[in-house]
């Protein structure tokens, strides 16, 4: 007997140990009686947080974004009396921020909607509606974005000629740019009414995610909804943005979008966020077209300080047009701007790798794109001063270092800084008529307006999809 009590004993204490070892690693041991453990014995490290998105990884994570669909059941969009602040959202109407507003919030201060660096935001200044004293967006292309469970909400806009996208819940809400009333999809009169309520209506209550980017002459500046309904902010903090330094072809109404062919090539990669500083006329370097392109201010470096503020994740620049780089120049006062075709060249030359010198010490991370010089009339072969113009500001931004990605519009193909590219597509702006004036020798007959310079509606979105096409096979090569 003693000797099976003694092989129970150790069955018992080995069933005793085994049961010690299966315990997992973060398991708190517990000193006792019999126990073998110890309390001094450290707990495991919680395992380190995963690291930040970088600039990099927003913009892949919004190139798996499904591109935005247009609505299937067609909406209303209709506008309130001129010079009035009265919603017709019935009594007890929610206008965010306040009317009677003593304490001056804003669109950027109400918590019930959401906007894309609105801590960057500028307001028209001493702007009034029925003697309120409002504060409209100045900032182009501020969209204002939020969760909302109504049928109908208005947009208070300050100043004549509203333009405005609809989005909700990954759709557009109008088949193109909404510049007049809509009723179940039919256009109506124009929305150049100043001082008004503009009124959306789905034609049916859900909850949805709703963006609104609102233009006017001086900007909206308050948003309604009924009594019963609910404003909610959607934060998109998270989503990748995107910055655009450019001349007068960012412009002009694409499809969906103002301001040319930056917005439509942001909607199609699936980039909620644009900010766009644009000039027309300007380029890198001073430019003798008139006394404001002269303005060493107003060349793109000049411009440079207020935009990387938004620390956006990809900054692109398009420019060069305007550039001189092989001509003596005097300004518009006849004060000597370069005095020989050699000074033009050191001048342009030196514009540029300031610019992206600058531009990568102020945004390290941050993917920086350029484009070689607009080419409305383009030759073949290239022009070589344009051609010059490209390889100048390639080698510049190849010289300001990673990530990076050059678009050759005037031969086709991209370059990138992981050592990636293609050669493919051929020039993006061919020929040397208009759509006024067609030539039949390439595709500025369809694409570009009778000014001959400028890209018509057909080319903002031609020259948008090139952007989105080139400049996604690029990213994703990164």
């Amino acid at each position: 007997m003693a000797s099976e009590a003694a092989r129970a004993s150790r069955r018992l204490a080995v069933q005793r140990l085994c049961a010690l070892v299966a315990l997992p690693a973060s398991a708190t041991w517990l000193a006792g009686c019999g126990g073998g453990g110890s309390s001094d014995a450290p707990a495991a490290a919680p395992p380190p947080p995963p690291p930040a998105p970088t600039p990099l990884d927003r913009l892949k994570a919004a190139l798996l974004a499904s591109p935005l669909g247009i609505a299937s059941a067609p909406v209303k969009v209709s506008q309130g009396a001129e010079n009035s602040s009265v919603s017709s959202l019935g009594a007890g109407a929610l206008v965010y921020p306040p009317l009677d507003n003593p304490q001056q919030l804003t669109l950027a201060d109400v918590p019930e909607v959401w906007g894309h660096r609105s801590d960057l935001w500028a307001w028209w200044p001493n702007a009034r509606i029925e003697g309120y004293l409002v504060y409209p967006i100045t900032s182009i292309g501020a969209g204002l974005h939020f969760e909302f469970d109504g049928d109908a909400f208005e947009m208070l806009f300050a100043g004549h000629d509203a333009k405005i996208t609809w989005v909700a819940d990954g759709r557009y809400m109008a088949t193109s740019l909404i510049e007049t009333t809509l009723d179940n999809g039919v256009t109506g009169a124009p929305l150049s009414a100043t001082n008004r309520f503009v009124r959306f209506e789905f034609g049916s209550r859900a909850v949805r995610r709703v963006s609104v980017y609102g233009w006017s002459a001086q900007g909206p500046c308050a948003v309604a909804i009924a009594a019963n309904d609910q404003l909610r902010a959607w934060d998109r903090s998270g989503e990748a943005s995107f910055c655009a330094m450019a001349d007068s072809y960012a412009g002009g109404n694409g499809l969906h979008w103002r301001n040319g062919p930056f917005w439509e090539a942001a909607a199609l990669l699936g980039i909620a966020h644009l900010d766009i500083d644009a000039i027309g006329g300007t380029g890198y370097a001073r430019v003798a077209t008139n006394l404001q392109t002269s303005d060493p201010s107003n060349a793109f470096a000049g411009r440079l300080a207020n935009k990387v503020l938004a620390k956006p994740d990809l900054f692109l620049t398009a420019g060069g047009l305007n550039d001189n780089n092989s001509m003596s120049a005097v300004d518009a006062n006849g004060n000597v701007i370069y005095a020989s075709p050699a000074e033009a060249l050191a001048g342009f030359n030196a514009a540029v790798t300031g610019y992206y010198t600058e531009l990568r010490a102020a945004l390290p991370n941050c993917v920086l794109v350029a484009t070689g010089p607009w080419a409305p009339r383009q030759s073949t072969p290239t022009d070589p001063i344009a051609q010059s113009k490209a390889d100048t500001i390639q080698a510049a931004l190849q010289a300001a270092g990673g990530p990076w990605v050059f678009l050759d519009n005037l031969n086709g193909g991209w370059a990138n800084s992981a050592g990636a590219g293609t050669t493919q597509g051929g020039a993006w702006q061919t020929g040397t008529g208009n759509s006024a004036a067609p030539a039949g020798d390439g595709n500025a007959d369809l694409y570009l307006s009778a000014d001959g310079v400028h890209p018509n509606q057909a080319g903002v979105v031609y020259l948008a999809n090139r952007l989105a096409t080139e400049l996604r096979a690029a990213l994703q090569a990164l």
